[in-house]
């Protein structure tokens, strides 16, 4: 009887730290990607964004140790200027020379659904140090989103999320066996709910759209007295890059889009071409693994084959028969599900997550309880009961996800059979990896909150006031380099240039190359793009370490230094949303 007990006890947990995989817009921040929330990463927790008053200028206010904040009143629905508002959370690093300023610099981490201001909080400086120092950085939670109001919750407080997630299923997606049947109940149900809490004729759910949130954008950057725009934005990111440039061509100053999602798939709802690099990504972990020897891989063995199919054989192991991890804190039953999406999360950094993956693996292979105990907050993430000790709004997960990437699209009813055929078609392209990914097809097919504006003109323009720089790693987990190549043809040579990072990685952040960054500095002091077909080098791989350390060491200037230091900083930042 107590071992019946003790067994159902380990599969609750295990069901409940499985359901934290999916919060809808969760930052994994992959410094040694750990599973921890936007509240551990602000620098003054005691901050109180409802404080600030909001106004319908710019009103800053010194915050976070001489950074400056303020929320700005923007019109909810811009037919009606005049009608409710939404309050919009503008946080700014200035720029360290000030007498030579050339601007504020809007940074967007992605999601969508991604907290700029918390993003500037864990990556403005390093960003501020790659940029150079006459441009301020300002990060702004889009509309629906972190500190900007009306929060796009669909849940009454962060714990009553979580007692909703302990039903999220443990298992990967399978045409075969029910889960499909459980996700798409578990999104009807989510979807009727936002409706409820978000939707209705001045639900903010109805107003979060890409357009809106670029219209935004503009209105910024005029109250700033900037004429056009500066931007880096990086995963959806890129898609709000793309919509501004195809919706205010002549306002465009310098837009990077780093990390490209396609905006047309996008806006199809379709989402079938990310993983189209995501299976070599983690062949590069077998092969850096071999490369790097016993001393720097735990898992090393005499050939890329031999690791992978040791990888695999951990799987097959855990999916025939799930791990109890009796040791951890809180105890909980590692699942196959658990460590296919922890490949998948270490694609996004390698650099920070493929060690993780390699000790996670080791730990099974030989049974180490006592690393595995270690190990599990960087597995899945720790179940804490906090009720009495809730974070601030600003700082709980939100459902803006949903409501920006489902109402952004086509909408799709679900079908068995167009479901079947896109299930099957994203496993022909990656068998491990498309179970997570598939969840999306779902999530929007249960969503009901339409948008009042809906861009379904032109992604792209071939008049910009100044051309993009479009950036993509060589192999992307979720945003393939085969995307920015078609937003590089459709806004032409005339109105963009491609940058390509020879690496692995979400986006340009994912691997310091010094090269890349300088390229990066030109084009947002001076408008200089790469020469046509310019593939940047990159000063680190993943177990392997720096690539010819002693001749970079010895040449390297002091400048460029920092900027390495700033870039290998960046690396340990990369902020990972979606379904895992």
């Amino acid at each position: 009887m107590h071992s019946r007990k003790a067994k159902l006890f380990l599969i609750i947990v295990s069901v409940f730290a499985t359901a934290a995989l999916r919060l809808k817009a969760l930052f994994w921040w992959s410094r040694t990607l750990d599973h921890t929330s936007a509240a551990s990463f602000v620098e003054d927790p005691a901050f109180d964004w409802y404080a600030l008053e909001p106004s319908r200028d710019i009103q800053w206010t010194s915050c976070f140790s001489g950074q400056k904040c303020a929320r700005l009143l923007l019109p909810l629905d811009y037919d009606m200027p005049d009608g409710p508002t939404t309050a919009i959370a503008l946080r700014l690093i200035p720029a360290a020379d000030q007498h030579n300023r050339k601007g504020a610099i809007f940074v967007n981490p992605g999601g969508p659904g991604g907290s700029g201001t918390v993003f500037l909080d864990r990556a403005g400086k390093m960003i501020s140090d790659v940029v150079g120092d006459s441009f301020d950085i300002l990060g702004f939670d889009p509309r629906g989103v972190g500190a900007s109001t009306p929060l796009a919750s669909c849940f009454e407080s962060g714990p009553q999320r979580a007692l909703w997630q302990l039903q999220d299923n443990h298992r990967l997606l399978n045409l075969t066996n029910d889960g499909v049947e459980l996700e798409r109940a578990r999104d009807l149900m989510l979807g009727a709910r936002c409706e409820e809490k978000i939707g209705g004729e001045w639900g903010i759910g109805r107003f979060m759209s890409t357009p809106n949130v670029a219209r935004d954008m503009l209105e910024i950057s005029q109250k700033l007295g900037q004429a056009k725009i500066l931007y880096w934005g990086l995963s959806y990111g890129t898609v709000l890059g793309q919509y501004f440039s195809a919706m205010y061509p002549d306002k465009v100053g310098r837009i990077i889009i780093d990390g490209v999602f396609d905006a047309l798939n996008y806006r199809n709802t379709l989402w079938n071409t990310s993983l189209v690099d995501t299976d070599t990504i983690m062949d590069s972990f077998f092969h850096f693994c071999h490369e790097a020897g016993p001393e720097r891989c735990v898992v090393y063995d005499s050939a890329p084959s031999l690791i992978r199919a040791r990888f695999m054989d951990v799987l097959r192991r855990v999916e025939q028969e799930p791990l109890p991890v009796p040791l951890a804190e809180p105890p909980l039953v590692l699942t196959h599900k658990m460590l296919v999406a922890q490949m998948f999360r270490a694609g996004y950094s390698p650099l920070a997550g493929f060690r993780v993956v390699a000790e996670t693996m080791r730990a099974i292979e030989t049974d180490n309880q006592t690393a595995l105990a270690v190990l599990a907050p960087r597995i899945v993430p720790p179940t804490e009961c906090k009720c009495g000790d809730a974070a601030p709004p600003w700082l709980t997960d939100a459902e803006a996800y949903l409501a920006v990437a489902c109402g952004d699209g086509d909408e799709h009813p679900y079908d068995p059979e167009a479901y079947a055929a896109y299930f099957e078609g994203l496993s022909r392209i990656s068998p491990l990896f498309a179970p997570l990914w598939a969840v999306h097809y779902l999530r929007c097919a249960g969503w009901k909150v339409r948008p009042k504006w809906r861009w379904t003109g032109p992604v792209a323009a071939t008049n910009t006031s100044h051309p993009l720089l479009i950036v993509s790693t060589r192999y992307d987990p979720v945003c393939p380099l085969v995307d920015a190549r078609a937003v590089h043809e459709r806004f032409g040579s005339g109105a963009s240039g491609l940058l390509v990072q020879n690496s692995y990685g979400h986006g340009s952040f994912s691997a310091p190359s010094l090269c890349t960054a300088k390229h990066i500095r030109a084009y947002l002091e001076n408008g200089t793009l790469p020469d046509p077909g310019t593939v940047c080098e990159v000063e680190e791989v993943p177990f392997v370490g720096r690539v010819n350390e002693a001749a970079t060491a010895m040449h390297m200037s002091e400048e460029d230094r920092r900027l390495l230091e700033a870039l290998e900083g960046l690396a340990n930042v990369v902020p990972i949303f979606g379904p895992v």
